[in-house]
């Protein structure tokens, strides 16, 4: 007889998938199918490779870290000083 076992889990890193269940027998054969849900895979893809664009970016220009952080800290300095601007101005 074969018993259907139905689980919604997270892939670990490097792919690991664990299924646990007092239903499973220690040394039992079993039948895997890992249904992977394609939308998240397309948006990981996209992820990946906007990082890796990012990346390729940042050593183009010479970026480090500690200049990634002043260039973060201007750009919120900018923003907050657009800010107060419009505010005076009543837009």
């Amino acid at each position: 007889m074969v018993a259907a076992i139905r689980q919604h889990v997270v892939v670990k890193k490097g792919g690991v998938v664990e299924v646990r269940s007092s239903q499973l027998r220690a040394g039992a054969n079993a039948e895997v199918i890992v249904l992977v849900d394609a939308d998240e895979q397309k948006r990981e893809a996209a992820g990946g490779e906007q990082a890796r664009a990012f990346e390729a970016l940042q050593h183009t220009m010479g970026l480090k870290a500690g200049a990634a952080a002043a260039w973060a800290a201007d750009a919120r300095r900018e923003r907050k000083a657009s800010s107060r601007r419009r505010e005076r101005s009543g837009r």
